[in-house]
């Protein structure tokens, strides 16, 4: 005879959603962090005309 499968509850918990969301907030930070760097660079952003050519 066939054993039953167990039933598969939810978590009582949000302990894996928050971790996701601060792992998502430390992502937010650090890009933001990288874009004020090159926005107040003092080389700021390279005018070109084509995307990837060097200033």
């Amino acid at each position: 005879m066939p054993q039953p499968r167990p039933i598969q509850m939810a978590a009582t918990d949000n302990r894996e959603a928050m971790r996701q969301a601060d792992m998502e907030a430390r992502l937010r930070r650090r890009r933001r962090g990288a874009a004020a760097n090159v926005l107040t660079a003092p080389s700021g952003i390279p005018m070109v005309s084509r995307m990837g050519e060097v200033a």
